[in-house]
Protein backbone atom coordinates (compact mmCIF):
# COMPACT_ATOMS: atom_id res chain seq x y z
CA UNK A 1 0.00 0.00 0.00
CA UNK A 2 1.42 3.38 -1.04
CA UNK A 3 2.25 5.99 1.59
CA UNK A 4 1.74 8.78 -0.93
CA UNK A 5 -1.19 11.10 -0.35
CA UNK A 6 -3.85 11.04 -3.05
CA UNK A 7 -3.49 13.84 -5.60
CA UNK A 8 -5.37 17.01 -4.75
CA UNK A 9 -8.42 17.76 -6.82
CA UNK A 10 -7.98 20.91 -8.90
CA UNK A 11 -9.71 23.89 -7.39
CA UNK A 12 -12.55 25.42 -9.38
CA UNK A 13 -13.17 29.12 -9.19
CA UNK A 14 -16.58 30.23 -7.95
CA UNK A 15 -17.65 32.12 -11.07
CA UNK A 16 -21.40 31.59 -10.51
CA UNK A 17 -21.21 32.58 -6.85
CA UNK A 18 -19.16 35.67 -7.68
CA UNK A 19 -21.71 36.68 -10.31
CA UNK A 20 -24.51 36.41 -7.73
CA UNK A 21 -22.54 38.48 -5.22
CA UNK A 22 -21.76 41.07 -7.90
CA UNK A 23 -25.46 41.39 -8.80
CA UNK A 24 -26.34 41.82 -5.12
CA UNK A 25 -23.57 44.41 -4.64
CA UNK A 26 -24.73 46.46 -7.59
CA UNK A 27 -28.40 46.28 -6.58
CA UNK A 28 -27.60 47.52 -3.08
CA UNK A 29 -24.79 49.93 -4.06
CA UNK A 30 -22.15 48.08 -2.06
CA UNK A 31 -18.53 48.05 -3.21
CA UNK A 32 -17.01 44.61 -3.81
CA UNK A 33 -14.21 45.45 -1.35
CA UNK A 34 -16.66 46.50 1.37
CA UNK A 35 -15.92 44.27 4.43
CA UNK A 36 -19.64 43.94 5.16
CA UNK A 37 -20.53 42.60 1.69
CA UNK A 38 -20.24 38.88 2.45
CA UNK A 39 -22.22 39.08 5.68
CA UNK A 40 -24.97 41.16 4.05
CA UNK A 41 -25.13 38.86 1.04
CA UNK A 42 -25.51 35.78 3.27
CA UNK A 43 -28.16 37.48 5.38
CA UNK A 44 -30.12 38.31 2.23
CA UNK A 45 -29.65 34.87 0.64
CA UNK A 46 -30.50 32.72 3.68
CA UNK A 47 -34.29 33.24 3.75
CA UNK A 48 -34.46 32.96 -0.06
CA UNK A 49 -32.55 29.69 0.02
CA UNK A 50 -34.78 28.29 2.77
CA UNK A 51 -37.85 29.28 0.77
CA UNK A 52 -36.44 27.57 -2.35
CA UNK A 53 -35.65 24.36 -0.44
CA UNK A 54 -39.22 24.32 0.90
CA UNK A 55 -40.76 24.72 -2.57
CA UNK A 56 -41.61 21.20 -3.83
CA UNK A 57 -42.54 22.41 -7.32
CA UNK A 58 -39.17 24.10 -7.72
CA UNK A 59 -37.26 21.16 -6.25
CA UNK A 60 -39.00 18.50 -8.37
CA UNK A 61 -38.78 20.65 -11.50
CA UNK A 62 -35.05 21.26 -11.00
CA UNK A 63 -34.43 17.56 -10.38
CA UNK A 64 -36.33 16.68 -13.56
CA UNK A 65 -34.13 19.03 -15.60
CA UNK A 66 -31.04 17.28 -14.26
CA UNK A 67 -32.67 13.89 -14.92
CA UNK A 68 -33.26 14.82 -18.56
CA UNK A 69 -29.64 15.90 -18.92
CA UNK A 70 -28.35 12.66 -17.35
CA UNK A 71 -30.74 10.55 -19.44
CA UNK A 72 -29.56 12.10 -22.72
CA UNK A 73 -25.95 11.57 -21.65
CA UNK A 74 -26.73 7.94 -20.82
CA UNK A 75 -28.54 7.22 -24.09
CA UNK A 76 -25.49 8.58 -25.89
CA UNK A 77 -27.08 9.60 -29.21
CA UNK A 78 -26.05 13.25 -29.51
CA UNK A 79 -23.19 15.44 -30.63
CA UNK A 80 -23.62 18.24 -28.13
CA UNK A 81 -25.79 18.98 -25.11
CA UNK A 82 -25.63 22.31 -23.30
CA UNK A 83 -27.67 24.32 -20.84
CA UNK A 84 -29.31 27.13 -22.80
CA UNK A 85 -31.06 29.18 -20.13
CA UNK A 86 -28.00 30.49 -18.27
CA UNK A 87 -26.00 33.66 -18.75
CA UNK A 88 -27.09 37.09 -19.93
CA UNK A 89 -29.23 37.38 -23.05
CA UNK A 90 -29.88 40.63 -24.88
CA UNK A 91 -32.72 40.54 -27.39
CA UNK A 92 -34.83 43.04 -29.28
CA UNK A 93 -38.01 41.23 -28.24
CA UNK A 94 -39.10 39.62 -25.00
CA UNK A 95 -38.43 35.89 -24.95
CA UNK A 96 -37.56 32.98 -22.68
CA UNK A 97 -34.63 30.65 -23.33
CA UNK A 98 -35.56 26.93 -23.15
CA UNK A 99 -33.62 24.71 -20.77
CA UNK A 100 -31.30 22.90 -23.20
CA UNK A 101 -29.83 22.90 -26.69
CA UNK A 102 -29.19 19.49 -28.24
CA UNK A 103 -27.28 18.71 -31.42
CA UNK A 104 -28.38 15.28 -32.66
CA UNK A 105 -26.22 12.68 -34.39
CA UNK A 106 -27.38 13.86 -37.81
CA UNK A 107 -26.57 17.50 -37.06
CA UNK A 108 -30.16 18.57 -36.43
CA UNK A 109 -30.53 20.93 -33.47
CA UNK A 110 -33.32 21.16 -30.89
CA UNK A 111 -34.12 23.61 -28.16
CA UNK A 112 -35.71 21.64 -25.33
CA UNK A 113 -37.92 22.90 -22.51
CA UNK A 114 -38.26 20.31 -19.72
CA UNK A 115 -41.51 19.88 -17.81
CA UNK A 116 -42.39 17.60 -14.88
CA UNK A 117 -46.00 16.36 -14.72
CA UNK A 118 -47.62 14.33 -11.95
CA UNK A 119 -51.40 14.20 -11.96
CA UNK A 120 -53.42 12.59 -9.18
CA UNK A 121 -55.28 10.16 -11.48
CA UNK A 122 -52.89 7.61 -13.06
CA UNK A 123 -54.87 7.18 -16.27
CA UNK A 124 -55.71 10.84 -16.79
CA UNK A 125 -52.26 12.41 -16.96
CA UNK A 126 -52.26 15.70 -18.85
CA UNK A 127 -50.56 19.06 -18.87
CA UNK A 128 -51.05 22.47 -20.36
CA UNK A 129 -49.03 25.61 -21.04
CA UNK A 130 -50.28 29.17 -21.34
CA UNK A 131 -50.09 31.05 -24.61
CA UNK A 132 -47.80 33.63 -23.02
CA UNK A 133 -45.33 31.03 -21.71
CA UNK A 134 -45.26 28.98 -24.91
CA UNK A 135 -45.06 32.14 -26.99
CA UNK A 136 -42.00 33.36 -25.09
CA UNK A 137 -40.22 30.04 -25.69
CA UNK A 138 -41.21 30.05 -29.35
CA UNK A 139 -39.99 33.65 -29.76
CA UNK A 140 -36.51 32.64 -28.58
CA UNK A 141 -36.52 29.56 -30.83
CA UNK A 142 -37.56 31.67 -33.83
CA UNK A 143 -34.82 34.26 -33.17
CA UNK A 144 -32.09 31.59 -33.16
CA UNK A 145 -33.71 29.55 -35.96
CA UNK A 146 -33.95 26.29 -34.01
CA UNK A 147 -36.98 23.99 -33.57
CA UNK A 148 -38.58 23.97 -30.14
CA UNK A 149 -39.35 20.68 -28.38
CA UNK A 150 -41.00 19.92 -25.05
CA UNK A 151 -39.51 17.11 -22.96
CA UNK A 152 -42.25 15.99 -20.57
CA UNK A 153 -41.54 13.63 -17.69
CA UNK A 154 -44.74 11.89 -16.62
CA UNK A 155 -43.30 11.11 -13.21
CA UNK A 156 -46.12 8.91 -11.95
CA UNK A 157 -45.25 6.48 -14.77
CA UNK A 158 -41.52 7.28 -15.16
CA UNK A 159 -42.16 7.97 -18.85
CA UNK A 160 -40.34 10.55 -20.97
CA UNK A 161 -41.88 12.03 -24.10
CA UNK A 162 -40.32 14.63 -26.40
CA UNK A 163 -42.90 16.40 -28.55
CA UNK A 164 -43.19 19.23 -31.04
CA UNK A 165 -45.54 21.79 -29.46
CA UNK A 166 -47.13 22.73 -32.79
CA UNK A 167 -48.97 19.40 -32.79
CA UNK A 168 -50.79 20.37 -29.61
CA UNK A 169 -51.11 24.13 -29.90
CA UNK A 170 -54.61 25.39 -29.07
CA UNK A 171 -56.49 28.05 -31.04
CA UNK A 172 -55.66 30.56 -28.30
CA UNK A 173 -51.91 29.90 -28.67
CA UNK A 174 -51.58 27.76 -25.55
CA UNK A 175 -50.92 24.04 -25.32
CA UNK A 176 -52.78 21.07 -23.89
CA UNK A 177 -51.63 17.45 -24.16
CA UNK A 178 -52.46 14.14 -22.53
CA UNK A 179 -49.84 11.54 -21.77
CA UNK A 180 -51.30 9.09 -24.29
CA UNK A 181 -51.25 11.68 -27.07
CA UNK A 182 -47.67 12.61 -26.15
CA UNK A 183 -46.62 8.94 -26.28
CA UNK A 184 -47.98 8.68 -29.84
CA UNK A 185 -46.09 11.83 -30.88
CA UNK A 186 -42.89 10.95 -28.97
CA UNK A 187 -39.64 11.86 -30.78
CA UNK A 188 -37.27 10.64 -28.04
CA UNK A 189 -36.12 7.82 -30.31
CA UNK A 190 -33.92 10.33 -32.14
CA UNK A 191 -31.89 10.66 -28.94
CA UNK A 192 -31.47 6.91 -28.53
CA UNK A 193 -34.60 5.85 -26.67
CA UNK A 194 -35.30 2.14 -27.20
CA UNK A 195 -37.70 -0.41 -25.80
CA UNK A 196 -35.81 -3.48 -24.54
CA UNK A 197 -37.12 -7.04 -24.65
CA UNK A 198 -35.42 -10.25 -23.58
CA UNK A 199 -36.28 -13.80 -22.58
CA UNK A 200 -37.28 -14.82 -19.09
CA UNK A 201 -35.84 -15.39 -16.54
CA UNK A 202 -32.77 -13.38 -15.60
CA UNK A 203 -30.91 -14.96 -12.69
CA UNK A 204 -28.24 -13.78 -10.28
CA UNK A 205 -26.52 -16.66 -8.45
CA UNK A 206 -24.29 -15.93 -5.45
CA UNK A 207 -22.19 -19.01 -4.94
CA UNK A 208 -20.79 -19.99 -1.55
CA UNK A 209 -16.99 -20.10 -1.30
CA UNK A 210 -16.15 -23.83 -1.41
CA UNK A 211 -13.15 -23.52 0.94
CA UNK A 212 -15.08 -21.74 3.68
CA UNK A 213 -17.73 -22.98 6.15
CA UNK A 214 -21.27 -22.95 4.76
CA UNK A 215 -24.53 -24.18 6.16
CA UNK A 216 -28.29 -23.89 5.98
CA UNK A 217 -30.13 -24.21 9.28
CA UNK A 218 -33.51 -26.01 9.61
CA UNK A 219 -35.03 -22.57 10.06
CA UNK A 220 -33.67 -21.54 6.65
CA UNK A 221 -30.84 -19.29 7.86
CA UNK A 222 -27.93 -19.41 5.41
CA UNK A 223 -24.41 -18.95 6.72
CA UNK A 224 -21.80 -18.58 3.98
CA UNK A 225 -19.20 -16.33 2.38
CA UNK A 226 -19.83 -15.31 -1.23
CA UNK A 227 -17.28 -16.87 -3.52
CA UNK A 228 -18.78 -16.01 -6.90
CA UNK A 229 -21.50 -13.90 -8.53
CA UNK A 230 -22.85 -15.23 -11.82
CA UNK A 231 -25.54 -13.88 -14.13
CA UNK A 232 -27.71 -16.15 -16.26
CA UNK A 233 -30.25 -15.77 -19.00
CA UNK A 234 -32.36 -18.82 -18.32
CA UNK A 235 -29.78 -21.58 -17.80
CA UNK A 236 -27.07 -19.93 -19.92
CA UNK A 237 -24.31 -18.19 -17.99
CA UNK A 238 -23.38 -14.75 -19.30
CA UNK A 239 -19.61 -14.41 -19.45
CA UNK A 240 -19.06 -11.69 -22.05
CA UNK A 241 -18.51 -8.32 -20.28
CA UNK A 242 -21.06 -6.51 -22.45
CA UNK A 243 -23.68 -9.20 -21.84
CA UNK A 244 -23.02 -9.15 -18.11
CA UNK A 245 -23.13 -5.35 -17.85
CA UNK A 246 -26.45 -5.01 -19.64
CA UNK A 247 -27.95 -7.99 -17.80
CA UNK A 248 -26.92 -6.40 -14.49
CA UNK A 249 -28.60 -3.12 -15.46
CA UNK A 250 -31.78 -4.90 -16.56
CA UNK A 251 -31.79 -7.07 -13.44
CA UNK A 252 -31.37 -4.20 -10.99
CA UNK A 253 -33.42 -1.46 -12.65
CA UNK A 254 -35.71 -3.18 -15.16
CA UNK A 255 -39.44 -3.66 -14.68
CA UNK A 256 -39.46 -7.37 -13.86
CA UNK A 257 -40.15 -8.45 -10.29
CA UNK A 258 -37.45 -10.32 -8.39
CA UNK A 259 -37.84 -13.36 -6.15
CA UNK A 260 -35.17 -14.36 -3.68
CA UNK A 261 -32.94 -15.14 -2.08
CA UNK A 262 -33.65 -18.78 -2.91
CA UNK A 263 -31.39 -21.55 -1.61
CA UNK A 264 -29.20 -23.37 -4.14
CA UNK A 265 -27.94 -26.86 -3.32
CA UNK A 266 -25.25 -28.99 -4.92
CA UNK A 267 -26.80 -32.40 -4.42
CA UNK A 268 -27.61 -32.23 -0.72
CA UNK A 269 -25.04 -29.60 0.23
CA UNK A 270 -25.85 -25.90 0.43
CA UNK A 271 -24.13 -24.07 -2.47
CA UNK A 272 -25.41 -20.48 -2.37
CA UNK A 273 -28.47 -18.40 -3.14
CA UNK A 274 -30.09 -17.05 -6.26
CA UNK A 275 -32.38 -14.18 -7.21
CA UNK A 276 -34.75 -14.66 -10.15
CA UNK A 277 -36.26 -11.79 -12.19
CA UNK A 278 -39.40 -12.51 -14.23
CA UNK A 279 -42.21 -10.44 -15.75
CA UNK A 280 -45.43 -10.36 -13.77
CA UNK A 281 -47.38 -11.62 -16.78
CA UNK A 282 -45.05 -13.46 -19.18
CA UNK A 283 -46.09 -13.47 -22.82
CA UNK A 284 -46.55 -16.62 -24.85
CA UNK A 285 -44.24 -15.32 -27.58
CA UNK A 286 -40.96 -15.97 -25.73
CA UNK A 287 -40.06 -12.26 -25.56
CA UNK A 288 -41.00 -9.93 -22.72
CA UNK A 289 -40.46 -6.20 -22.35
CA UNK A 290 -38.26 -5.24 -19.43
CA UNK A 291 -38.50 -1.48 -19.92
CA UNK A 292 -37.45 1.41 -22.10
CA UNK A 293 -33.89 2.68 -21.72
CA UNK A 294 -35.01 6.01 -20.27
CA UNK A 295 -37.43 4.37 -17.83
CA UNK A 296 -34.73 1.97 -16.62
CA UNK A 297 -32.31 4.86 -16.16
CA UNK A 298 -34.90 6.94 -14.27
CA UNK A 299 -35.07 4.20 -11.61
CA UNK A 300 -31.30 4.33 -11.21
CA UNK A 301 -31.40 8.12 -10.97
CA UNK A 302 -34.21 8.00 -8.40
CA UNK A 303 -32.15 5.66 -6.22
CA UNK A 304 -29.54 8.42 -6.02
CA UNK A 305 -31.80 11.44 -5.64
CA UNK A 306 -35.09 10.44 -3.99
CA UNK A 307 -35.89 9.00 -0.55
CA UNK A 308 -39.55 8.07 -0.30
CA UNK A 309 -41.40 11.12 -1.61
CA UNK A 310 -38.57 13.50 -0.72
CA UNK A 311 -35.94 14.80 -3.13
CA UNK A 312 -32.57 14.55 -1.35
CA UNK A 313 -30.30 15.50 -4.28
CA UNK A 314 -30.84 17.30 -7.59
CA UNK A 315 -27.82 15.82 -9.33
CA UNK A 316 -27.29 12.10 -9.91
CA UNK A 317 -24.66 10.26 -11.90
CA UNK A 318 -25.18 9.61 -15.60
CA UNK A 319 -24.36 6.17 -17.03
CA UNK A 320 -22.96 6.73 -20.54
CA UNK A 321 -21.70 3.14 -20.82
CA UNK A 322 -25.09 1.51 -20.23
CA UNK A 323 -26.89 1.90 -23.55
CA UNK A 324 -24.18 2.96 -26.02
CA UNK A 325 -23.38 -0.74 -26.81
CA UNK A 326 -26.96 -1.19 -28.06
CA UNK A 327 -26.15 0.79 -31.22
CA UNK A 328 -23.83 -1.99 -32.45
CA UNK A 329 -25.05 -4.98 -30.44
CA UNK A 330 -23.72 -8.35 -31.61
CA UNK A 331 -27.09 -10.11 -31.83
CA UNK A 332 -25.54 -13.19 -33.49
CA UNK A 333 -22.95 -14.03 -30.84
CA UNK A 334 -24.44 -12.54 -27.69
CA UNK A 335 -25.68 -15.03 -25.10
CA UNK A 336 -28.16 -12.46 -23.81
CA UNK A 337 -31.26 -12.66 -26.04
CA UNK A 338 -32.20 -9.13 -27.01
CA UNK A 339 -34.90 -7.50 -29.08
CA UNK A 340 -34.92 -3.71 -29.45
CA UNK A 341 -37.64 -1.40 -30.63
CA UNK A 342 -37.22 2.29 -31.37
CA UNK A 343 -40.42 4.29 -30.96
CA UNK A 344 -41.04 6.72 -33.82
CA UNK A 345 -43.52 9.57 -33.69
CA UNK A 346 -46.63 8.96 -35.76
CA UNK A 347 -47.54 11.42 -38.49
CA UNK A 348 -49.77 14.22 -37.15
CA UNK A 349 -52.61 13.32 -39.52
CA UNK A 350 -52.93 9.59 -38.97
CA UNK A 351 -53.43 9.45 -35.19
CA UNK A 352 -51.95 5.94 -35.27
CA UNK A 353 -49.64 4.21 -32.86
CA UNK A 354 -45.88 4.55 -32.88
CA UNK A 355 -44.09 2.00 -34.99
CA UNK A 356 -41.50 -0.37 -33.45
CA UNK A 357 -38.42 -0.87 -35.62
CA UNK A 358 -35.39 -3.10 -35.33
Amino acid sequence: MSDQAPPERPKTKAFDLLASVADFAREHAIALNDPSLVERFIADATPKLKEALADPTLIHGSRTERLFEATVLSLGRFRLLKTEDVGRVHAADTSRAPDFRVVLDDGEQWLVEVKNVRGKEPFKQKTQMSAAYLGSLQAYADMVGTPLKLAIFWSLWNIWTVISPDRFRRPNGGLRVTMMDAVVANEFGKLGEVMIMTKTPLRLVLGAAANMPRSLSPEGLANFIIGSAKLYSGDVELTDPRDRKLAEVLFLYGEWSTDGPLAVTDGVEFAGVEFVATPQEPSDQGWDGIGSASRIFSRYYAAQTVDGDQVIQLHGEAAPDWFAPLSDWDFKNSKLPLLLGRVQASAPVDGGLAEPVD
